[in-house]
């Protein structure tokens, strides 16, 4: 592996709790490869009955396949955006039939977002079609090397969740300059 995207010699006998030290190279590395992957484009001739969906659309009925039935308000929590940005959003995709809206029976005068059948077939065809890319990218990898970056990237993710749960003063530290 190129020495711009290990971790230090000294990261490796950190004490426990340290943080690890990590290139710039590596921080690029990872910052290039999520910037092109948000930004596939939504194949529009994967879509079924030529259904159109823009991006952040398609990373909602993401969110509400994850969440299951969810309250507008708490899905602008979890995508981390203001109710005003995805209140349109989800209009559209309502008008569309992509999501439904049902009174919530907690509330009357609150509504529920749920997939409707015709979303779920959109959340699929894209998942599918940005699956065939992914392969297309790794496919002179062998086995072990996929295994290692999907573990990889899934204790990534739990190690970026954790780090962002820590109260700030818990999360800084003096960063290793490198240079790639």
């Amino acid at each position: 592996m190129p020495a711009a995207l290990t971790d230090t010699a000294e990261s490796h006998d950190r004490p426990s709790g340290a943080p690890a030290r990590v290139s710039a190279g590596l921080e690029r590395s990872f910052t290039q490869v999520a910037r092109t992957f948000l930004r596939l484009d939504i194949p529009t001739d994967a879509l079924p009955d030529g259904t159109s969906i823009s991006r952040t659309g398609y990373w909602l009925l993401v969110r509400l396949s994850d969440t299951g039935p969810i309250r507008l308000s708490d899905l602008a929590g979890t995508v981390e955006l203001d109710l005003s940005t995805i209140s349109r959003q989800i209009r559209d995709l309502v008008a569309d039939g992509l999501i439904a809206r049902t009174p919530d029976p907690a509330d009357g005068r609150a509504a529920l977002l749920s997939l409707t059948e015709p979303g779920i077939a959109v959340l699929e065809a894209v998942s599918e079609s940005r699956r065939r890319m992914l392969a297309l990218a790794i496919a002179d990898w062998t086995d072990e090397e996929r295994n290692a970056l999907a573990s990889g990237l899934l204790r990534l993710a739990s190690g970026l969740q954790s780090a962002r749960d820590l109260p700030d003063d818990m999360t800084a530290f003096e960063p290793h300059a490198e240079t790639p």
